[in-house]
């Protein structure tokens, strides 16, 4: 497994990453001599989230996880509130099924926080990722200050989003996956005690250590929130872009 990790200039350079966003439901077409139209293929993305079973997660007043843009390209998974200074938002999962009939190349994960300025500067992230294909195993994707995480797109090298009902190979498959958990002191967390305390990677490229290693469940030993944090809230949102 090959982890890309792509440093992005602000969340308007999301739109740089595909051709058509999650959700579109484009149809491309190749014009005859005659006048007529032949469709090739719909790309079709769709986008569902989950909690993972044996974590908590938050849940707004309709008792949802999360929310859906009106367009499809962004899940933004319900904020929480850290009410002491430990708080895990636990094992939030969010998945991409192709089911549209063309494979999508180059899928690209771009997460983003909506945060309070405090909280975002003393929390943590665990993300971990069971990629595509046939293999199962969940790898450490980032594990490190929560402002050196947002705004930074990760990929598997030359993996390929298969449409449904393709059977899956080591690099194809119909679904991709991100799980991420924001976190402060010590939770239980897919990523357990192996994380990039301070800033983070200097380049600001969310990097942190063990990125490609298998994740390995644990208690983590982050620092825990200051006051200044009290109230603030944390909310992580997931795009999925791709080449067609």
């Amino acid at each position: 497994m090959k982890l890309r990790a792509v440093p992005l200039v602000g969340v308007m350079s999301i739109a740089c990453l595909g051709l058509i966003g999650v959700g579109v439901h484009a149809t491309f077409t190749s014009s005859t001599s005659s006048g007529q139209s032949i469709t090739f293929g719909i790309p079709d993305p769709t986008l569902s989230g989950s909690c993972v079973s044996g974590t908590n997660c938050p849940l707004d007043a309709s008792n949802a996880l999360y929310t859906l843009s009106t367009d499809g390209t962004t899940l933004t998974f319900t904020a929480d509130v850290p009410s002491d200074s430990t708080f895990t938002t636990g094992d939030e999962q969010v998945i991409a099924t192709n089911t549209g009939n063309l494979p999508l190349t180059d899928p690209t994960w771009t997460l983003t926080a909506n945060v309070g300025a405090q909280l975002e500067g003393e929390a943590y992230v665990c993300a971990t990722s069971t990629g595509i294909g046939t293999g199962d195993t969940n790898f450490l994707l980032y594990n490190g200050p929560l402002s050196a995480f947002t705004a930074t797109s990760y990929a598997l090298d030359s993996a390929v989003l298969s449409p449904s009902g393709t059977a899956a190979t080591a690099t194809s498959g119909p679904t991709d996956n991100f799980t991420v958990d924001v976190y402060a002191g010590s939770e239980p967390t897919q990523c357990g005690s192996g994380f990039t305390n301070g800033t983070g990677d200097p380049s600001g490229n969310g990097v942190s250590a063990s990125v490609g290693s298998t994740a390995t469940p644990g208690t983590s030993t982050a620092p825990i929130l200051n006051g200044d944090s009290a109230g603030q809230t944390v909310g992580i949102s997931a795009v999925l872009t791709y080449q067609d």
